[in-house]
């Protein structure tokens, strides 16, 4: 039995369920093989020609239980997700220069460049009584490593400063040793997910990276392991989105 992930990208148990890019398909067949993870896999952007039109974290934006705002054109992912129990919204048109969905929710918190975000996501994060924390950074999900709700990794400024003003734990890393074709380098954010509230996955091999220490370090402060899905070095494949989670407990609540 699963149920949806009550506060989006902090999971409470096992994940069963991550939405995911499927272009690295070594990452995708750990994620099957090792941790028993079922894939769903957005629709490429059409209004984006690089890379990051496949990534998860530009097209989906989950607002934690069984609420989810899709990309306008991702129709596809939006009937199965519906055929689970899910409720869907379609956004405004997602483009590299205008990333309305790539937002990091941290169960009480949300962290977005305010004026390029999807207004139904704010409105609804503030129907749910959530503080907004405003930031530079556009991309604040592909920039942002959650290891926690009060936790986070990132080589950006001013999300460092952004998560520092929410009071939040912030380990900041230097930029590059993240590969995104087309780029000098991708995001942190945009190379893991946690597959449990104690197991953070990375897209490659995690010990590659020269903050490797640190890395382990902070999460492990935390009583946050981090793991490796591959063998090379770190790359950007737009998070792992984790949706649903084992749900073991007999005659619990709906979560709708």
């Amino acid at each position: 039995m699963s149920r949806f992930v009550r506060y989006a990208n902090l999971p409470e148990r096992e994940v069963t369920d991550v939405i995911v890019s499927d272009q690295c398909p070594d990452i995708c067949r750990e994620l099957t093989e090792q941790y028993h993870a079922r894939q769903w896999v957005p629709a490429p952007i059409r209004d984006i020609s690089g890379a990051e039109r496949f990534h998860a974290d530009m097209s989906v934006c989950h607002l934690g239980k069984n609420q989810f705002v899709l990309d306008e054109h991702n129709h596809a992912l939006g009937r199965m997700l519906a055929g689970e129990g899910a409720i869907i919204r379609y956004s405004e048109p997602v483009t590299a220069a205008r990333p309305v969905l790539n937002v990091c929710l941290l169960r009480d918190r949300l962290i977005c460049r305010e004026i390029m975000t999807e207004p139904f996501v704010l409105e609804e994060c503030e129907k749910k009584g959530m503080t907004l924390f405003d930031t530079a950074q556009r991309y604040a999900k592909c920039s942002c490593a959650v290891v926690n709700a009060d936790s986070v990794i990132t080589s950006d400024p001013s999300i460092e400063k952004c998560c520092r003003k929410a009071g939040m734990n912030v380990l900041r890393i230097r930029s590059g040793y993240i590969r995104l074709p087309g780029y000098a380098y991708g995001f942190i954010g945009g190379c893991c997910g946690l597959l449990s509230e104690r197991l953070l996955g990375f897209s490659g091999d995690i010990r590659r990276h020269p903050d490797y220490d640190n890395i382990r370090d902070f999460a492990g402060n935390v009583q946050v392991e981090v793991v490796s899905l591959g063998t090379g070095i770190l790359y950007d494949i737009g998070g792992i989105l984790p949706i649903m989670e084992r749900d073991d407990e007999k005659n619990e609540g709906g979560q709708n």
